[in-house]
C-alpha cells in the first residue's frame, strides 16, 4: 500500500471506531440495552479484578462460562475508568483495527484501489454496525486477532499466525474451533511464493509446523473446556441447550436426529428464512467468497452453527453469532475475486478495477439499507437519544445503595454490575437488598381487563403484596422495592388516610366500599372504606353508561389491595375529556373484579350506580 492509502485507511479506522464508541455509549448512558450481555460480561471483567469467579447473572463460574480470559486485563483498567466505558472503547477500537489487516491482504491482490474497497466493505457490512452499537461481547473483540490470523495465514508468518490464534482463544475458549479451522486453512496452504522460491519453501515448512501445533493445541483446549470446565463448573442450562434444543443440547445431535428421525431435520432446513439465510449473508459480497473454499472454510463453522440453532434471532442479519464469520468472509471475497480474474483469462487490471468497484457499490448499499448507523435506513434514532425513560432510570438507579445487592431489568443491569451480587428481575427471589420491577406494560394496556392476565402483573402484584420488601420509589415505568421496609409506607402511603371507616357507602365487595366519589378537572377521586385486606388482583371497573367499562387498577398500581385494614383509603383514576363528559351526562358505574374477570365473591355486584360530586 502506498503511504497515502494508509493514511486513508487508519482515517477510516479511526473516524468509525469513534462512531461505534459514541453510538455505544449513547444506548449504554440513556439506558437502551435491551439484553444482559454488556451487563454479564462487565460483572464478570468487575469479578475478576476482585477475585469474584462466581457470575451472578447467570449463575455461573467463571471457568463454566465462554473463559474469556481478555476480560480480566479489561477490567483492571476499568478499576480506573468504568468498566463498562473500557469494554465498550475496546469493542470499537478492536472493530476499527480489524480494517487494517484486511486492507493489507486486499491490497497484495488489487494495490491501493483494493485497500479501500476492504477497508469500506468492513465498515460497510451490515451486521457489524448494528452489533458493535447494540452490547458487548468478547467475542467480537476476537475479530482483530482473528484478521491479523488471516493476513499471518497469507504473509506464511508462522510467529505472527501463532501470536494471533493465541489471542483469540484469549477472547472466548470456545473460539478453539475457530482456530482449529485456521490451523486447517494454513494446512492446505498452496499459496503463491511471496519470497524467493528458497524462502517460500522455508516459510511454507515452518507454516505448516505451526499449522500442526495450532490444530493440536486448540483440540486439546476444546477438550479440556468441554471435557473438564463445563462438566465441573457450569450450573444448569447453557447457550447450547437454548440454540440446539431439537437436537438434545448439542449440534451433533442433528447427525442422530438424521438417522432417527430424518423428517424432523428436513422440517427444519425446508424454512424459508434457513435456506435464504445464506443468500443474505453472501449477498453483500457478491457471492464472491464461495470462489474460495480455503478462507471460507473458517466461517463455515458458524455459518453451520446458526443454520442449526433453533434460537429465533440467529439468522438475522443484526445477530453477533454471524460476527465472527466476518474476517474470513472478507478475505475470502477478495481472494474469490483474484481466482476469478485468474480463471476468465482477461486483463487483470480491467477486470480486477471492475470487480472492487462493484464490491464497493454492493457494500455502500447494503449498508444503507441494512446497517445501523446515522445515515442507513433502519437507523433507529431513539435507540441513542434521552427519553423519559432515561430520566426514570436514572432516578432509580441513584436510589440503590452503591455496595447493596440487587435485582433490575436489563436495562439497568449495566449500571449496577460494579457489586458482589447483582441479579436479573425475579423470578426467582435472590433475597436481595433492592429489587426492581419494571411495569411498562401497564401503560400498555392501560384501561384494559387483559392488563390483570399479562405475564408482568402477577409477578408485580405479588411484590407488592409482601411484607418483607417495601415499595420506597415509584416511576411510571419502575418501582423499587427494598428489603425491610414496612410496605404502607413509601408511595403507597399517600393513598392511606389514617382515619377510622365511621360510615360503610355502597359496598363492591365485603372487604370494599365506596364512601363518596367526585370529579376534578383531569380525573375521578374516590373515598373507599376498607373493612379488612382484599385479594392482592382487586381490581375496579369504571362503568360509564353509554361506553364500555374500563379497568383500573387501585391506588394507582402502588397499594396492594392485601395490605388494607380496617380504615378509610383513596383512589385516583384518570379521565379524558369525553369519559369525564359522559359520567355527567349518564351517570357512574363501579365494581370490583378480580383477574379471572369476576366479580371477588359469588352474590358481589358487577356494577353499582354510585352518586357523584361534580
Amino acid at each position: 500500500m502506498s503511504l497515502a492509502t494508509r493514511l486513508v485507511t487508519w482515517l477510516f479506522c479511526a473516524a468509525f471506531s469513534t462512531l461505534l464508541a459514541i453510538q455505544s455509549f449513547s444506548r449504554f448512558t440513556f439506558y437502551h440495552n435491551r439484553t444482559y450481555d454488556l451487563a454479564l460480561y462487565a460483572r464478570q471483567a468487575w469479578g475478576l479484578t476482585h477475585g469474584n469467579l462466581w457470575d451472578p447473572i447467570v449463575k455461573a463460574h467463571f471457568l463454566g462460562t465462554h473463559v474469556s480470559l481478555v476480560l480480566w486485563p479489561l477490567g483492571w483498567l476499568g478499576q480506573h475508568g468504568g468498566v463498562v466505558r473500557v469494554l465498550l472503547v475496546a469493542q470499537a477500537a478492536a472493530l476499527g483495527l480489524a480494517a487494517v489487516p484486511l486492507a493489507r491482504f486486499a491490497a497484495r491482490r488489487f494495490g491501493d484501489l483494493g485497500a479501500l474497497c476492504a477497508t469500506v466493505l468492513w465498515f460497510a457490512y451490515p451486521n457489524l454496525s448494528q452489533v458493535a452499537t447494540y452490547e458487548f461481547h468478547p467475542g467480537t473483540l476476537a475479530l482483530l486477532p482473528l484478521a491479523c490470523a488471516l493476513d499471518a495465514l497469507d504473509l506464511r508468518r508462522a510467529g505472527y499466525f501463532a501470536l494471533s490464534c493465541a489471542c483469540v482463544l484469549a477472547c472466548r475458549a470456545d473460539f478453539a474451533m475457530l482456530t482449529s479451522m485456521l490451523a486447517l486453512a494454513a494446512l492446505a496452504d498452496r499459496g503463491r511464493a511471496t519470497r524467493s522460491r528458497a524462502g517460500a519453501a522455508g516459510a511454507h515448512r515452518v507454516m505448516h509446523a505451526t499449522g500442526y501445533a495450532v490444530l493440536l493445541a486448540s483440540l486439546a483446549y476444546l477438550a479440556v473446556q468441554y471435557l473438564v470446565l463445563r462438566p465441573r463448573y457450569l450450573v444448569g442450562a447453557s447457550s447450547y441447550d437454548l440454540h440446539f434444543a431439537r437436537w438434545g443440547g448439542s449440534p451433533l445431535g442433528i447427525v442422530t436426529a438424521l438417522l432417527r428421525r430424518p423428517s424432523l431435520v428436513v422440517e427444519h432446513f425446508s424454512e424459508p428464512k434457513r435456506w435464504l439465510y445464506l443468500p443474505m449473508v453472501l449477498c453483500p459480497l457478491g457471492f464472491l467468497p464461495l470462489m474460495a473454499p480455503r478462507y471460507l472454510l473458517v466461517a463455515a463453522p458458524f455459518l453451520a452453527l446458526n443454520l442449526i440453532s433453533t434460537f429465533p434471532t440467529t439468522l438475522e442479519m443484526y445477530s453477533h453469532y454471524l460476527t465472527p464469520a466476518l474476517p474470513s468472509l472478507i478475505v475470502a471475497t477478495f481472494e474469490g475475486l483474484a481466482v476469478l480474474c485468474v480463471r476468465v483469462d482477461m486483463a487483470w487490471a480491467w477486470l480486477g478495477n471492475f470487480g472492487v468497484s462493484t464490491l464497493l457499490g454492493l457494500g455502500i448499499a447494503a449498508n444503507v439499507f441494512g446497517g445501523a448507523y446515522p445515515w442507513c435506513a433502519r437507523f433507529d434514532r431513539a435507540a441513542f437519544q434521552e427519553d423519559a425513560r432515561t430520566a426514570q432510570a436514572g432516578r432509580i438507579v441513584q436510589a440503590i445503595a452503591p455496595e447493596a445487592s440487587v435485582q433490575a431489568p436489563d436495562a439497568l443491569l449495566p449500571h449496577l454490575i460494579e457489586r458482589v451480587a447483582v441479579y436479573r428481575v425475579p423470578p426467582p427471589d435472590e433475597s436481595a437488598d433492592f429489587v426492581v420491577l419494571d411495569v411498562t406494560h401497564r401503560a400498555r394496556y392501560d384501561g384494559q381487563e387483559d392488563l390483570l392476565r399479562t405475564i408482568e402483573e402477577p409477578v408485580v402484584r405479588r411484590w407488592l403484596a409482601r411484607r418483607d420488601y417495601g415499595l420506597v420509589r415509584a416511576e411510571r415505568d419502575f418501582l423499587l422495592f427494598q428489603r425491610g421496609r414496612e410496605p404502607r409506607d413509601g408511595p403507597a402511603a399517600r393513598y392511606i388516610s389514617g382515619l377510622p371507616v365511621g360510615e360503610y357507602g355502597t359496598a363492591l365487595t365485603r372487604c370494599l366500599s365506596v364512601v363518596s366519589a367526585w370529579l376534578d378537572p383531569q380525573g375521578l377521586e374516590l373515598e373507599l372504606a376498607a373493612h379488612a385486606p382484599c385479594p392482592a388482583d382487586l381490581a375496579l371497573r369504571i362503568g360509564i353508561a353509554t361506553d364500555r367499562p374500563r379497568v383500573d387498577l387501585l391506588f394507582d398500581g402502588l397499594l396492594s389491595p392485601a395490605l388494607l385494614r380496617d380504615e378509610r383509603v383513596f383512589s385516583w383514576h384518570p379521565l379524558t375529556h369525553a369519559e369525564r363528559k359522559s359520567i355527567v351526562d349518564h351517570g357512574l358505574l363501579l365494581g370490583a373484579l378480580r383477574s379471572s374477570g369476576a366479580p371477588p365473591e359469588y352474590g358481589d355486584p358487577i356494577d353499582q350506580p354510585i352518586a357523584v360530586i361534580h
